[in-house]
């Protein structure tokens, strides 16, 4: 199972993340989120970062041409598309050559058919959690209802995944260690899949639920997350 940090907006803070050596690091450019990273034509840091980690795009029913640009000029490895894109914008990237996750919001009613028209177009589903916002809600989903998907594309776990909000101190408290390790070790997570769950996650993604301020993540607790998950 891998890891994604989503929803990064500030150099020092993307580099600092990149010593934790995340398999993904996720930009948002949807002008309507409190994530939104900027225009590419200013995000030279984007594109300079060093290290193996992949660069994820989010996009919200962006024109092709435009994703396929700003990959090209950030040199995103991967897109990530969290709106009402048909299969066929999926296509269109795959063949420019770019990675493409499939985002599909999970309640009590999705019916995970709707997967079907995008086998073989998306290398990945990314199941987040049905919410006002489009992504970010800080909420989970019921883990349980990914038993109905009986898909073979591999999957990314998102929505409310992590620790109890920070303290004002900015430090975890024994609270939030309790809770990663019930996180770890319970049903729910054993249901979807532990690391070597065959079932499992292939990525887990983790976003607003380690922020300090929107797009701003607290190192510490990213740190204490993956040690906890991935030791």
């Amino acid at each position: 199972m891998k890891l994604k940090i989503c929803g990064i907006k500030h150099p020092d803070n993307a580099r600092q993340l990149l010593t934790l050596a995340p398999d993904y690091l996720g930009f948002i450019f949807y002008k309507k989120s409190p994530r939104y990273v900027g225009e590419p034509t200013d995000l030279d840091w984007v594109k300079n970062l060093p290290g193996p980690t992949q660069k994820v795009g989010v996009f919200v029913n962006e024109e092709v041409e435009t994703m396929k640009k700003t990959a090209e000029t950030l040199g995103l490895q991967v897109v990530q598309l969290h709106g009402e894109e048909p299969p066929e914008v999926c296509s269109f990237l795959k063949k420019a050559g770019l990675e493409v996750w499939k985002v599909f919001g999970v309640d009590e009613d999705f019916d995970f058919e709707k997967t079907k028209p995008y086998i073989g177009v998306a290398d990945k589903f990314l199941f987040d959690t049905k919410g006002k916002n489009r992504g970010g809600n800080g909420v989970a989903f019921d883990w349980s209802l990914l038993e109905k998907y009986e898909g073979e594309t591999p999957f990314v776990l998102s929505g409310g995944i992590g620790p109890l909000p920070l303290t004002p101190k900015g430090e975890p408290t024994d609270a939030q260690l309790s809770e990663l390790q019930n996180f770890r070790s319970s049903d729910a997570w054993k249901s979807v899949g532990s690391p070597l769950g065959v079932r499992g996650p292939a990525v887990l993604d983790i976003n607003s639920r380690f922020e300090t301020a929107p797009g701003l993540k607290d190192f510490n607790l990213v740190k204490k997350f993956k040690d906890e998950l991935f030791s």
